[in-house]
Order: C-alpha cells, then structure tokens, then sequence
C-alpha cells in the first residue's frame, strides 16, 4: 500500500510541477512513481534492509528522489508536496478536461480569470473574456467554446450497447495484434452487458506500455487526445464517444481488471470484506494491511479467492446477493 501512496505523491507533484511549467522535473516523477507501483516489493522492506542504497537502484529513482521516499516513510509526508499542494489551486484539472487546456493554460486561466470549473470556463466564453487574455484571441475562445460543448455531450450522453460493443471490440483487436501486448480486455459497463454504456474502459498488460499507449492514441479511430500519460491515455473517438487505456502489471492485472469493471456497489462490498480478513483492496492489487504484503492479482480468480469467493461473471457483479450466491463454502 505504502508504494501506490507514494506513486500517487509522485504523479501528483508532476502533475502540479507542469502547471508551474517546470522542465524535466514531471517526468523524473513519473517515471519514479511508475517503477514504485510497479514493485512487488513494499518500499519499506527495502529500506530497511538496504537503506538509501536500496531505494537509489530502483529504476528511475536515483538518490534524490530516494531522500523523498526516505522522508515519506519516517515521516508519512514529503515536504515539497505539501509546499506544492498549497501554492496553486488545487481543482484545476476539472477544466484539463477540456481538449486544448492543458497545464500552462489552466494555470493562465485560473490566474487572470479565477476559472477553476467548466461552469467558470463557459461562463467567460459567453462574455468573451478569454480572446482579450495576451496569447489566447478569438480563435482560440471559439475552440474552446466548442470544445467545452463535445466535453459536456459527452460527460452527459450515453449509448446502446449493441451500437458501442463493435467499436469496443475493433480498438482491442487492433491493440492485440501488438506483440507487446500480453493481456487486453475491455472492462466497465460494457463488459457487464448493461443496455446503455458511457464510455468505452480498457485495461491491457505490457512491459513497453509506452509503445501500447503510442498506438492506441494514433488509431484512425481516434478523433482528439484528451490525456497521455506513461500508462494511461484518455481519447475522444470520431463518434465522440470517450475511451480511456490503463496499462497495468501482470501481477495486478486481474485487480485492475476487477475494479474497472465494476460495478461501483459491488466494489465496496468486497471490500468491506477485504477490510474484515484485515486486508486492502484496490486497482493495485490485494494488501495485508499489518504487514504491506501484496498478493498476487494476475487473474480476477485470484481476487475473488483471496476474498473467499468464487469468481464472479461480470454480469451479475452488482451487489443484489451474488456474494453469497459465490462464498466458497468448505
């Protein structure tokens, strides 16, 4: 648990180093925040056994950031991340959404303007506040303006099954035929057969997740790219239906699998019984909360095992009596 922790730390000061646009810093912690969620090793072992030496062999961490996760197990905070967290606002990724603002811009926005909502975004749209701001102009206003209304069809509107399973379906064809692709599946609504689905979820393992990211993003089903991380990319496809990518361990695999596909009730029912064998459950993985041991996740048979539990269909994940339908009873 402690290196999902720190991971999510890391990948937050990146995100917030951005906006601050400072060069090369984000991407020192992404890589570094990969790497820890990515050990199956706690982090706290590691030191313990090999202090700072242990934690600067970690890929991508070096022996400064290994101060800061030095720092964070002592003292369960990193010091600049509180400096961070506190100089800019902190709710500025809800208008990130929006295709075309990214870090610079939102900080821009929030700085002249104080927009830190999609609702403070249209309303100085409407009053043509943004094409008077020095480096935006009257084009980039009506972008934005446009869209903001794609952001907001899409946040509201959802589609039939039948029509948003093929398009599913060709996205994890083409991303299969990927020899860095060991496992793909398509999770959230779609996979537990609901009639009308939001968007498309899909969760696939690799050892180059760059290259499936890459790949995934330039399909010629892809309209807009929302987001693009090390192993996640959000996009907006030609039909303005959203598809987000997760690029995940092979020993978490059947965890994030499990968690994405939902659904949000049957999730916290399972881990209220997670919390009750005195484990943590999560995208990441299964932990023994006394000791931060982590259980191998590659399959959701795995998880569903560990809880008690006969695997599940996905079909009846939804918290109506299927837990005690699938207690394993001996």
């Amino acid at each position: 648990m402690i290196n999902q922790e720190i991971s999510r730390i890391f990948n937050e000061i990146a995100e917030i180093l951005e906006l601050k646009e400072v060069q090369w810093k984000p991407r020192a912690y992404k890589r570094a925040a990969q790497s820890i969620n990515n050990l199956p090793t706690p982090v706290t072992e590691i030191y313990k056994k090999q202090g700072l030496k242990g934690l600067d062999q970690i890929p991508g961490v070096g022996e400064r950031l290994s101060k800061k996760i030095e720092e964070y197990i002592k003292t369960k905070k990193i010091k600049e991340y509180e400096q961070l967290k506190s100089s800019i606002p902190h709710n500025l990724d809800k208008i990130m959404n929006v295709v075309g603002i990214g870090p610079k811009r939102a900080k821009e926005l929030y700085n002249k303007l104080k927009i830190k909502t999609t609702k403070d975004l249209e309303q100085a749209i409407k009053q043509h506040k943004i094409r008077n701001l020095f480096g935006f102009g009257e084009k980039i206003e009506q972008d934005l303006a446009e869209n903001l209304n794609i952001y907001k069809k899409r946040v509201k509107k959802t589609y039939s099954l039948q029509k948003i399973l093929p398009i599913a379906d060709s996205i994890k064809n083409e991303l299969k035929k990927l020899k860095e692709v060991k496992q793909i599946e398509v999770a959230g609504s779609i996979r537990r057969k609901q009639p009308t689905v939001g968007d498309i979820d899909i969760i696939a393992t690799s050892k180059n997740p760059k290259k499936v990211i890459d790949k995934f993003v330039s399909l010629k089903q892809v309209k807009k790219i929302l987001a693009k991380g090390e192993t996640k990319a959000i996009v907006v496809l030609n039909n303005n239906i959203q598809s987000d990518l997760r690029v995940v361990p092979e020993n978490s695999y059947g965890a994030a699998l499990q968690y994405f596909t939902g659904d949000k009730q049957h999730n916290i029912a399972l881990r209220i019984i997670a919390r009750n064998k005195g484990l943590k459950l999560s995208e990441y993985g299964i932990f023994d909360v006394k000791t931060n041991k982590k259980f191998v996740t590659k399959t959701e048979e795995q998880v569903y095992k560990i809880l008690g539990l006969k695997l599940i269909p996905p079909m009846e994940r939804h918290n109506r009596g299927e837990l005690e339908r699938y207690k394993i009873t001996k």
